[in-house]
Order: C-alpha cells, then sequence, then structure tokens
C-alpha cells in the first residue's frame, strides 16, 4: 500500500505552474451540483488524488508544445478546470460536454475573463462544420464511449487536415483497478468505462498517424502504466 502512495506522490512533485481555475473559482459549480462538488473536489484538490489527474494535464502540455492555435476545442471540458490554460494556446476557444452545468461554467470563465464558446454536446455528434479546428483535446472521454471508432471518425471531421490531435484515457490494468477500487474509492468504473486503452489507441491508429506517446509514469511500460496522452496527425500531414 505505501508503494502506491509512494507511485502517486511521484507523478507531479514540482510546483504546479499551470493555469487553472481556483477552488474558489469552481464554487458557484460545486453549490450548483453536488456530484460535480464530489467529482472534482476529490480529483483536483484532494492531496492524493490530484498529483495523477493534474500530471494528464503535465502530459497534455508537453505534446502540445509552444504550439499556438487558431480554433481549438476541448472535447469533454467537464468543470472547465483546464480552460484558462488552454486559452492561453489559441485564438478562438471552443467546448463540449454533456453535464446539466454548462451555463454555471460559462459564468465561470467569464467572471475570470476567460472567453470560450461552451456547448453542450455528444462526441458522436459533434456541432461544428467539416475541417473545422487546427486542435482537438479529448481527455479522459473515450473510454466511457461505446463506439469508439465513430468517436474518433466524428473528430476527424471536424478537424482540419493539418490539425494536432491529443487524446488521452486511463490504461485499464490490474494496478488500475486497484487504485479505482481502493484508493480513489470509483467502484463504479468497471461499468462506466465501455472500451480500453488498446481499442482507444487503435480507433486512432485508423484515422490517424500517432506522432507520440506519453505514459504516467513515464518508467513503467504502457499496458503496465495509470495513464497515456498521444499525440497524432492526419498521415498526409506527418512531419
Amino acid at each position: 500500500m505505501f508503494g502506491i502512495y509512494t507511485l502517486i506522490y511521484s507523478l507531479n512533485g514540482k510546483k504546479n505552474d499551470m493555469q487553472l481555475l481556483s477552488k474558489e473559482d469552481l464554487k458557484p459549480l460545486f453549490v450548483a451540483n453536488l456530484n460535480q462538488s464530489a467529482y472534482t473536489l476529490k480529483r483536483y484538490f484532494h492531496f492524493w488524488q490530484k498529483k495523477p489527474y493534474l500530471a494528464r494535464f503535465k502530459l497534455v502540455l508537453k505534446l502540445l508544445g509552444n504550439q499556438k492555435f487558431d480554433k481549438f476545442i476541448d472535447i469533454g471540458f467537464g468543470s472547465g478546470i483546464f480552460l484558462p490554460e488552454l486559452k492561453k494556446r489559441c485564438k478562438n476557444l471552443y467546448g463540449i460536454d454533456i453535464h446539466s452545468e454548462i451555463e454555471t461554467v460559462k459564468k465561470i470563465i467569464r467572471d475570470k475573463k476567460i472567453t470560450a464558446d461552451l456547448q453542450k454536446a455528444d462526441i458522436n455528434h459533434l456541432p461544428f462544420p467539416d475541417n473545422f479546428f487546427d486542435g482537438v483535446l479529448c481527455l479522459s472521454v473515450l473510454e466511457f464511449i461505446s463506439d469508439t471508432d465513430k468517436a474518433v471518425s466524428e473528430i476527424k471531421r471536424v478537424a482540419k487536415s493539418s490539425a494536432t490531435i491529443i487524446v488521452g484515457a486511463p490504461v485499464l490494468n490490474s494496478l488500475t483497478n486497484f487504485i479505482y477500487n481502493k484508493i480513489i474509492k470509483f467502484k463504479k468504473h468497471s461499468k462506466l468505462h465501455k472500451t480500453n486503452h488498446e481499442k482507444i489507441i487503435n480507433a486512432i491508429n485508423k484515422e490517424f498517424e500517432i506522432i507520440k506517446i506519453l505514459k504516467l509514469p513515464s518508467w513503467l511500460p504502457l499496458n503496465h502504466s495509470l495513464f497515456f496522452v498521444l499525440k497524432a496527425k492526419n498521415r498526409e500531414n506527418q512531419k
């Protein structure tokens, strides 16, 4: 047990220098929806749980590098905690999610002077035209989707031919099963997670060229790690 906590602590030992929404910023969301409160407070502000969750964001930023985007979408923005950091990297920020507190998140970011077009929408039916985005982030979404191929094909539809695609999801194995069940007490994960990391990566590889895969932690083999984040582009635009 001590080894598990040591592993989690090591994932994000450095000071957090990302621009994120704070606990104070998110108070209106916590008041509006107890489910959002329970999830976001535990995942991003609990001493142990926040380390791997924030570490996922750092993997995303590492893959984005210094790129700047015209139109960038965060598919599954959740509480909006990552939107301030993403806004720094694009001219026009968009986001979709299916939860019931989209308007609350809009007000939170508006009060923080962050402009973003946030809509309630499903990944399988993105309300945007073809070839619209030059940057797409889909973090911790595809594991909840039964038809991964359809979701990925919809991402490809709205992405420009030169777009950067960032996708991340948990790795399902005995270690992550233990963490879900015993540490973060998310025992419903086995029912809610409709697919696994291998199927997600295969679905991405059908539509795009995978440029790089980062793992959490980096020193474990993919199938034994906790989480992966990958960068992909259309094959004809691979550099």
